[in-house]
This record gives structure tokens, C-alpha cells and sequence, in this order.
């Protein structure tokens, strides 16, 4: 259900802080937030304000609007804002009743990447920015920009050669312009992105985008919000789920007597819990929305717990060598099956330098058929430790350095060093394109 909403937060900044560089020195401030500029076109007069993780100032009446805001900085007037930020404070409501009767709206929390659009009058063309970029051009699991993927499942095509700025700009319709003769300046929408190329957790079967809100910025800096529209592009958009509300029984003065139960005040969190154990580990949580741009989100642990075995890592080494350190990698198979081929690849990586590092250690203290300076220095501190732990346990105990004695020593390094041997290692031993897997 579409939630249609007035907001006068920004209206109330440009009011207070008439150009760009009080609103700018405001917001950097502490008094302000301590919100940074993320990005900037002069020449067009754009800046890109955000928030700093662990550094602004969130209890602001205006600070979870600051996610992620598009500032035109001649007119000194917001042009693109993204979600707010989701509430951080208890969930105030119990009962499912209380929900309905707050016209609050229950919608899964999808799985993917934000995009922000926006034009503005005088201007046909279409801006695409990112939380951070005002281009989008970043990349995480994915080769190919956020801007691109965007541009992919916005045009339903994967075919890079019929990918263009022309094409998006020519065929994006649906992305309205604002109406000067109502008095607006600008109208943006922001997009969750779903891509098979840039998979979290749900593994995505078709690419696909969600209008998560619309909003249009006003002369004097107001802005109206749609949330969730119906549809987009001839598509249902991000449906409801159903709030059940058991009915209450009785005369009309017994109902309004009626007080919660004990059970009833916690009925709410009980549907909540339910629902995420009932659903399966790919659906990430519940998102509940108001009409004053309040959010509040319930994640699965079951999600969370396949999220944190996918890491924060942008490429397959970095997050083969962290799986290697924690003895993860068949567990983290049995739901990123589609890595099985490069995973394959970086655990022959590993037996090559396992192979490496014994050969090594032989010749430089059994043979000693080397020196030192006969081998790659990488190499050094990861003999010298390997022969410390057979001093100091192994020899003690009448035990040798062998194959299996290395492997467990790799499996207990950080997993920046594992990453590193492999990186290096592929480099000196000139392994290209092995299977067409990138390292």
C-alpha cells in the first residue's frame, strides 16, 4: 500500500541557512551532525551529503534524512534524498492492532543494492548516483558498476553492447520530470537493484528493480513522499504482507473496555519471530513503514548468519582466504554453489603453496641445500615459524614438519596473510587465467 507523506525538514534547513555554504558548514558541524561530503560536481553543482558511520550524529531531528542526499548547491536545495535511515529505538508498537490502527505497513525486506535517480526542471537529463557516488560508479561483488547493473535490469538486458547512456536516457520514461508550473524543482526515486551478477545472499533469477519510495522538492524545499508505489513499470512493486488482526468479540462498550492482555502486549514481537522462522534462510527480514518516513527493520538470523559467511569482502580471494582461516569453505558451498569452480581454483592455489612452503623448509633446514637468500622473502617468516613449532612442539613430541603439519599451521594465520601468499604467489609463478577465474 502506497504511504503518501509531507515533509518540511529540508523546507526548515534552507529557510535557517539561505546559501549553500552556511547549509554546508551547518552540516558539517557538530552542531549540524557531523555529516561529510561524499562526493561533488562543481561544475554541475552537485554535492552528495552523507552520513558517517560511527561519527554523526544521529538524535537530530533532521539526521536520518542525511543518509544520503543530493544537494544542489546553486539553489541550495535537496534534489534526490534516499530512504531515512531505520529507526534505532524499541519498536513501539505491541499489539497487531495497534499496528493497523497507526496505518502502518509490513513489506519484506528485499535483498539488494540502492540506486537513486532524480532530474530536475530545465534539465531532461536522468542522474543516477549511488549512496556514495554521484555517478554510481562503484563495484563490489560484481565487475560491473552499481550504474551499470542498474542500467541492466532497469532495460531488462545483459547484454553489455546494448547497454548506453543514450539508451537510458532515451527509454526511462517512467522516471518522471518535474512540473515547474506546480513549483517543482526536482524529482527523484530511489531503486532497489536486484542482479544476478551481484548476488548477497537470495540468489537472484531475474534482474529486477523496486520503486522503494518518489518524491518531489518544491520551490521552498519541501518535499512530498510516495512510498511504495503500487506499481512500476507495468509491474506490481514491493507488496504488503499481511497485518492479521484477530477479531475482538463482544458489545461495542465491552471492545472499548477491553484492555490488552499480557500475551496480547507482546503478540506483535510473537508475529514477528514467527514470520522469520517460518520463512526460509534466503528472505532477509521485515520492514515496517509509517506515514512519517519511520522505519523499522527485523532481520532472520538464519539470513544473517549466510550473510556473515559471505563477508564484506569485494573479491573471491579475500573471501576464499577468510573462509580458509575459519575451515568455512564447504559450509559456505552448501549455499553459494554457483563458486564452486572458483573456490576449486583458489584451494589449488593453496596446495601449491603448501607444496611451495614444505619443499622450501626441506631444503633450507633438512637438506639445507639452500639459504635464505635463496628464497622469496615472502616465504621467510612463514618458514621460520613453521620450524619455531617444530622445536617447539613437534620434536619434543617425536614428531616431523610434513604436508599435513603445514596445512593446519595456514589454517590458523589472519586471513589478510593467507590472501596475500595467494595474490603473491600466482604472481611469481605466473598462473593466468585459470579457468577463466579472476584472482
Amino acid at each position: 500500500m502506497p504511504l503518501n507523506y509531507h515533509n518540511s525538514v529540508f523546507k526548515e534547513l534552507v529557510e535557517k541557512y539561505s546559501t549553500w555554504d552556511d547549509m554546508r558548514n551547518y552540516l558539517e558541524s557538530e552542531e549540524g551532525g557531523l555529516f561529510r561530503i561524499a562526493d561533488k560536481n562543481e561544475e554541475a553543482g552537485y554535492s552528495l551529503i552523507r552520513y558517517e558511520k560511527g561519527v554523526s550524529k544521529m538524535d537530530l531531528p533532521h539526521s536520518k534524512w542525511f543518509r544520503s542526499v543530493v544537494w544542489n548547491t546553486k539553489t541550495n536545495r535537496p534534489v534526490c534524498v534516499a530512504p531515512p535511515k531505520a529507526a534505532t529505538q524499541e519498536f513501539p508498537f505491541k499489539t497487531l492492532k495497534e499496528l493497523a490502527d497507526a496505518g502502518i505497513v509490513c513489506q519484506e525486506l528485499l535483498d539488494g543494492f540502492m540506486i537513486n535517480c532524480f532530474r530536475v526542471v530545465g534539465d531532461k537529463t536522468l542522474h543516477i548516483t549511488s549512496r556514495s557516488k554521484l555517478n554510481a560508479a562503484g563495484k563490489f561483488y560484481s565487475e560491473k558498476s552499481f550504474r551499470e547493473l542498474f542500467m541492466e535490469a532497469y532495460m531488462n538486458t545483459s547484454e553489455l553492447s546494448f547497454y548506453s547512456e543514450t539508451i537510458i536516457q532515451d527509454n526511462s520514461s517512467d522516471i518522471l520530470s518535474p512540473d515547474s508550473s506546480k513549483g517543482e524543482v526536482a524529482v527523484f526515486y530511489s531503486f532497489l537493484v536486484q542482479h544476478k551478477e551481484h548476488r548477497i545472499v537470495k540468489n537472484i533469477e531475474n534482474n529486477r528493480v523496486f520503486v522503494v519510495h518518489k518524491g518531489t522538492v518544491f520551490e521552498d524545499g519541501h518535499v512530498e513522499f510516495e512510498d511504495s508505489p503500487a506499481t512500476f513499470k507495468g509491474k506490481v512493486n514491493i507488496e504488503d504482507i499481511e497485518l492479521s488482526v484477530k477479531p475482538l468479540k463482544g458489545s461495542y462498550a465491552q471492545i472499548v473496555a477491553l484492555a490488552p492482555s499480557v500475551e496480547e502486549q507482546a503478540e506483535v514481537q510473537k508475529w514477528i519471530k514467527n514470520i522469520l522462522q517460518e520463512r526460509y534462510w534466503q528472505f532477509q527480514g521485515l520492514a515496517f513503514k509509517d506515514v512519517s518516513g519511520n522505519r523499522w527493520r527485523f532481520r532472520s538470523e538464519k539470513y544473517s548468519a549466510v550473510k556473515a559467511l559471505r563477508g564484506n569482502s569485494p573479491t573471491i580471494r579475500e573471501r576464499f582466504a577468510q573462509l580458509y582461516s575459519q575451515n568455512l569453505i564447504n559450509k559456505y558451498l552448501e549455499y553459494y554453489s554457483d563458486e564452486m569452480l572458483p573456490m576449486t581454483v583458489h584451494l589449488m592455489f593453496m596446495n601449491s603453496i603448501i607444496k611451495l612452503l614444505y619443499d622450501f623448509y626441506v631444503d633450507l633446514h633438512i637438506t639445507r641445500v639452500k639459504k635464505a637468500e635463496d628464497i622469496d622473502k615472502m616465504y621467510l617468516p612463514h618458514l621460520y615459524n613453521i620450524h619455531g613449532i617444530y622445536l617447539n612442539q613437534l620434536r619434543p613430541e617425536g614428531k616431523k614438519v610434513n604436508i599435513n603439519e603445514i596445512t593446519l599451521y595456514l589454517h590458523r594465520q589472519p586471513w589478510q596473510r593467507v590472501s596475500f601468499l595467494i595474490k603473491k604467489t600466482v604472481d611469481n609463478i605466473s598462473i593466468t587465467d585459470v579457468s577463466g577465474v579472476s584472482v
